[in-house]
C-alpha cells in the first residue's frame, strides 16, 4: 500500500503546472480548485516568484500577447514588482460563469520591501483559450 501511495504522489507531482512548483510544498487543496482558481493562483505564485515568462506564455490570452512583446512585457512587469517581497494567497473562490466570462475573487497579501504590508481582494476575469484558462489582463485590471 505505501508503494501505492508514492506512485499517486510522484504522478500527480508531474500534473502540477511550473508555478505551483516553486515553493517546494505540496499544496493538496489546488488539486480540488476549479480551472479558472488554478489559473489565478498559479498567476499570483509567478507574480509572487517574479516569474513573467509563464504568465506570457500559459496564462495570457493570444490577444494580449500580441499586442505587448515578451520583452516589453517582462520589463513592465518587473517594474510592477520592483516594490513587492512576497505575495501569499489566502483564498479563492469561483463564482462562475458572467457573460462568456469565468469569475473568481481573490484575497492575498502583498509585502513590500519597505516592511508594509497590505491585504487585497480582487476580481479576476478569466475566459478558457485552446483548453487552458487565460486571464484576461484588460477587464481584471482596470
Amino acid at each position: 500500500m505505501p508503494g501505492l501511495v508514492t506512485i499517486v504522489l510522484v504522478s500527480m507531482s508531474f500534473m502540477l503546472p511550473s508555478c505551483r512548483e516553486y515553493d517546494g510544498r505540496f499544496d493538496i487543496a489546488y488539486f480540488f480548485k476549479t480551472g479558472p482558481e488554478k489559473a489565478v493562483v498559479d498567476f499570483l505564485q509567478c507574480l509572487d516568484n517574479k516569474d513573467p515568462e509563464y504568465i506570457y506564455s500559459n496564462l495570457m490570452l493570444a490577444s494580449d500577447r500580441n499586442g505587448i512583446s515578451r520583452e516589453k512585457y517582462n520589463l513592465e512587469l518587473a517594474l510592477i514588482l520592483e516594490d513587492v517581497e512576497s505575495i501569499e494567497v489566502n483564498s479563492t473562490v469561483y463564482l462562475g460563469y458572467e457573460g462568456q466570462m469565468s469569475k473568481v475573487v481573490a484575497e492575498f497579501d502583498i509585502k513590500y520591501y519597505n516592511g508594509e504590508s497590505r491585504q487585497y481582494k480582487k476580481y479576476f476575469y478569466l475566459l478558457e483559450e485552446n483548453g487552458r484558462w487565460k486571464i484576461i489582463l484588460e477587464k481584471t485590471f482596470i
